[in-house]
């Protein structure tokens, strides 16, 4: 464990105040050196803090929330495989390492279901999907079931009834639809088992609107973000919406795949879309995805009745290459990190989705994933 950063006693005095108990805390994984980053967020100003980093170990990226809170998954992306279990101080949201459990490939994407029961998997290079049984006591199962997708598996997510699964499977242009048996965990295909994206999208990261009508997808190719309806009773994906998120005075290519070998701007002779992540708001209005090439982040409205998108602005960030973004709880502030930045930022939202920086703090190396942790009173 590493000694707290920027923990004055000031601060180590203030966590241990009810008051201060209630704020928001963000994890933040690095692979480049290993480190899980907690910071506190202040909802009142959109500040952020860093409270203290955990050596986790090599590759250290993907994590999950359970869905009490009361625990950290994260996914090592170098042999051997390991999800690595951390438990959270309810107060101080400190981590204490529980366990161990062996992983199946390297995990682009990690998530819990609904109920906390199954650690799920993507993993990128593998082309595969993983289902992992979560005990009682928060430990993974060593026993992994394992699903053959087309090429480049990025996302796995539960839907909000806890009864769908789905997957950005990028190489294929297709999200995948499954049904989850809630007991085994196993997953069965929904229909012909996916809905298809526009040729040359790569869709990757998903995310759900709190209503639980919709779905919405950001095409890593394109930088669009296509929106599904979901059957409430088959589970079944219906395109209700599209639109662009990448304006033409960018000049970046569309449709043009980036070398997983390559994956930085070095030397690369042709500017591309390279979108990442995608979030919404907690009120599911307000949409954003992440574009790497230009770091810069771009809005959308969200008609929570229809599910229609409306591209609204793109805006400039200064992490660099920026890779996950995530709302403040209160949805009034945007923490953002980036691959090449030594700085994770908070944004203030403006009109029409604006973003005007507010706060920054030391990032670990090569900052990628973010969880949002709201504690209980």
């Amino acid at each position: 464990m590493f000694k707290p950063l920027l923990l004055a006693t000031a601060l180590a005095s203030s966590l241990a105040l009810p008051a201060h108990a209630a704020a928001p805390f963000a994890y933040i994984s690095s692979p480049n050196d290993g480190l899980i980053s907690q910071y506190q967020l202040d909802e009142s100003s959109g500040a952020i803090s860093l409270v203290e980093q955990t050596k986790a170990g090599d590759k250290v990226n993907p994590m999950a929330l359970s869905p009490d809170g009361t625990t950290l998954f994260a996914a090592q992306r170098v042999a051997p495989f390991t999800v690595l279990v951390y438990s959270i101080d309810a107060k101080t949201g400190h981590l204490q390492k529980r366990s161990q459990a062996p992983l199946a490939d390297s995990l682009a994407y990690i998530s819990t279901d609904r109920s906390g029961r199954f650690l799920m998997g993507a993993s990128y290079g593998g082309a595969v999907l993983t289902v992992q049984a979560i005990d009682a006591e928060q430990q993974v199962s060593e026993k992994v079931a394992v699903y053959k997708t087309g090429p480049f598996a990025h996302s796995i997510r539960s839907d909000i009834s806890d009864r769908f699964v789905y997957a950005g499977n990028l190489g294929a242009d297709k999200v995948l639809q499954f049904s989850q048996d809630k007991k085994t965990g196993a997953l069965t295909p929904i229909g012909d088992g996916y809905a298809s994206t526009t040729a040359k999208t790569g869709p990757r990261h998903i995310v759900f609107s709190p209503n639980g009508k919709f779905l919405y997808v950001v095409g890593e190719l394109s930088g669009a973000v296509t929106g599904y309806a979901i059957n409430p009773d088959s589970g079944a994906l219906k395109q209700v919406s599209h639109a662009d998120g990448i304006p033409a005075s960018l000049g970046l290519a569309q449709g043009e795949a980036r070398s997983a070998a390559n994956n930085d701007l070095k030397d690369d002779p042709t500017p591309r879309i390279w979108a990442a992540d995608i979030r919404l708001s907690p009120d599911g209005t307000l949409l954003y995805i992440t574009e790497r090439t230009t770091s810069s982040v771009s809005a959308f409205k969200v008609d929570p009745d229809s599910g229609s998108l409306s591209f609204v602005g793109n805006y400039p960030v200064e992490e660099k290459q920026p890779r996950n973004i995530a709302f403040f709880p209160s949805g009034k502030w945007l923490l953002v990190t980036g691959e090449k930045s030594q700085t994770v930022g908070s944004y203030a939202i403006g009109d029409k989705g604006s973003l005007k920086r507010v706060g920054e703090a030391k990032s670990g190396d090569g900052a990628l994933w973010i969880e949002i942790l709201q504690p209980k009173p």
